[in-house]
């Protein structure tokens, strides 16, 4: 609607004569300022601190925990989800008007968002202005108070987020319940049984049990490391003792939720790599990139794609590759017509199993995991969310060591997935699809 309303509201400027020059500009907060590499500190409360300088006009700062949806305690999931619906409300130091009102003044933005494994808030402003809403930052991060009557007021948050989640999505939420049972089984998304049910207490109890310093790291875009170090040692974080859970263990097996839709929607994985195995991760993406990781050129075929070759055009499918600290998931995702839903898995899943690559398979698939890296960069948003995985999680900088992967190290990854025990989710008009023993 709004780029509907700017293409029929043009205002066109025109430049006269003038009577002299126009003056020089003066010199602004946009003025060149020396690019740096990324630079890491680590505080004596544990914090760690993470910048680089990329001679933006714009700045980003954000405060990450290492602590998500897996971290929810038995009975209480979904309270990663009301920390992302709460980042916005009152706080000990700041009403919900005044934090509003300083950021819109500043024309900054606060978000939140958070994975399986971590919670990051963050802010975004012109150089001259994130000086002012650094403080409203460290507000919402670090002095939640989550008002009971807030709480409640902003329900409807939550419910229209439950109902705004699309099929794909929700068959990758089921793939993780199945797969890992506990921890990274928890979904993103608040179980709708539980809506309305978190308190006060249960909110406050997780924050102090998991958002601490020895847990945190500071991580800015466009912005002066000393000036990021100083920030993060002013932030008020309580030191707290680690508490390491088991390890997670990709199960086999399969869900099925049947709807009255018309399409299937189904996700296929094997156990893949995880963050601490950094080579491994690597041939997992370059591997889905030779399986073809969507289509690359706008209303194309996906020709280039060997799942999508199999399928010879009865459906849609893309590879998956799910990396976290101690496991992985690698298989596919597809959607379908419910009468041909049974082919297309049917024939993905053979494409799966006898994964290979050629050397200009491999050639390819390392020019586009190079550019997929470097175009994902160019975001500041993901660039910081980039920077907080690598300070909490210990995750490599995959740009440096594609080169470094041969055909070996792909076609030995892709040799585990011959045999490997498959974990099924599907949803939707399932009436063709194969079961799990029958892939």
């Amino acid at each position: 609607m709004a780029s509907k309303f700017l293409s029929t509201q043009t205002v066109k400027a025109t430049r006269g004569f003038a009577a002299q020059a126009a003056a020089k500009p003066a010199a602004t907060e946009f003025s060149p300022v020396p690019r740096e590499p990324v630079k890491t500190t680590t505080l004596s409360n544990g914090i760690v601190v993470t910048s680089i300088e990329t001679n933006a006009p714009l700045s980003r700062v954000g405060i990450a925990f290492k602590a998500g949806s897996r971290n929810e305690p038995s009975g209480k999931e979904g309270i990663i989800h009301l920390l992302r619906m709460t980042s916005s409300l009152s706080t000990k130091q700041s009403t919900q008007f005044s934090l509003t009102r300083v950021i819109n003044q500043a024309g900054a933005a606060l978000t939140c968002t958070s994975g399986r494994e971590h919670v990051l808030y963050s802010v975004d402003a012109s150089r001259k202005q994130i000086d002012g809403v650094l403080p409203k930052l460290a507000d919402a991060a670090t002095q939640q108070v989550f008002k009971p009557w807030e709480l409640s007021d902003n329900l409807y948050k939550i419910k229209l987020d439950l109902a705004a989640v699309q099929p794909e999505t929700q068959v990758i939420e089921l793939l993780h319940k199945v797969a890992f049972r506990t921890g990274l089984a928890n979904s993103l998304f608040c179980p709708s049984h539980l809506v309305g049910k978190h308190t006060t207490e249960v909110l406050q109890s997780f924050v102090a049990a998991n958002l601490r310093a020895d847990n945190a790291a500071v991580v800015g875009v466009g912005i002066p490391h000393d000036r990021l170090v100083a920030y993060a040692q002013s932030l008020a974080l309580k030191a707290g003792q680690s508490c390491s859970g088991a390890p997670s263990k990709v199960h086999g097996g399969e869900v099925r939720v049947d709807t009255s839709s018309s399409l299937a929607y189904v996700a296929v994985a094997a156990p893949g790599a995880s963050l601490a195995d950094t080579k491994a991760m690597v041939a997992f993406a370059l591997l889905q990139r030779a399986l073809g990781a969507g289509i690359p050129v706008k209303y194309g075929s996906g020709a280039g794609s060997k799942l999508n070759q199999a399928v010879l055009g009865a459906g849609a499918v893309s590879s998956l590759n799910l990396n976290y600290s101690d496991a992985g998931l690698f298989g596919f995702v597809a959607a379908a017509p419910a009468s041909d839903a049974g082919k297309v898995v049917s024939a993905a899943t053979k494409v799966l199993r006898s994964a290979s690559v050629n050397e200009s398979q491999l050639s390819r698939a390392k020019a586009q995991l190079k550019a997929d890296l470097l175009m994902a960069k160019e975001n500041t948003g993901v660039l910081v969310e980039e920077l907080a995985l690598q300070a909490l999680l210990n995750r490599a900088d995959l740009l440096s060591t594609v080169d470094n992967v041969s055909i070996a190290d792909v076609n030995a990854v892709a040799s585990r997935l011959a045999s490997a025990k498959l974990t099924v989710a599907a949803i939707g008009n399932l009436s063709n699809v194969p079961f799990v023993d029958e892939l």
